[in-house]
């Protein structure tokens, strides 16, 4: 009867655990990507310096003489003592996760008057693409400078380069005046 209870005690278990099987099952997920449309500018250098005491055309090529030897040789433009080496400014700019027909654009607008008292004005600073073919002054009115359709594949550069007009009335005792221009990009 012993060899039963252990013939019973073996054979009971495997018929139990025979039913249940080794096989597969499977669920799934679901994955969902909530993608806002990105935008996203940066500037390469975000001071930059007319200083007049190091102007001249040992310092910086691009530069007439300043002072100038004959003052009838006034307006004339000067373009950046820092940086020094065109171009100026490089703006990247990033449209990422556009639909095709979204609408974008880049602008730049100037805050204003360096300095009224000094003499020079917003609109005597000028910029332009690189190479410098045509300068456009800057304003305190929005100015379109780039703009597409859906993505950008990635970052994008536009190079900008920049001059101001001088024409020899302007007064400042050796204070400096600065004004903020400001690049923005946005889906429309």
């Amino acid at each position: 009867m012993r060899k039963l209870i252990y013939v019973m005690l073996l054979v009971v278990p495997v018929l139990v655990f025979a039913g249940v099987g080794i096989g597969s099952a499977d669920d799934a997920a679901d994955f969902e990507f909530i993608l806002p449309s990105v935008v996203a500018v940066f500037l390469s250098d975000a001071a930059i310096t007319w200083d007049f005491n190091d102007i001249g055309p040992t310092v910086n090529s691009n530069n007439p003489e300043f002072p100038p030897a004959d003052v009838s040789d006034f307006p004339l433009y000067y373009e950046p003592s820092s940086p020094s080496a065109r171009p100026y400014q490089t703006v990247d700019y990033l449209v990422m996760f556009a639909a095709a027909d979204v609408d974008w654009n880049l602008t730049v607008v100037g805050d204003g008057d360096p300095n009224p008292a000094c003499g020079i004005t917003i609109d005597e600073i000028e910029y332009a693409a690189n190479p410098p073919v045509s300068w456009t002054a800057f304003s305190t009115t929005v100015a379109e400078i780039a703009s597409g359709t859906g993505v950008t594949g990635g970052w994008a550069s536009l190079e900008q380069n920049y001059r101001v007009e001088i024409d020899g009335d302007e007064v400042n005792g050796g204070a400096s005046s600065t004004c903020t221009i400001t690049y923005t990009i946005q889906t429309l």
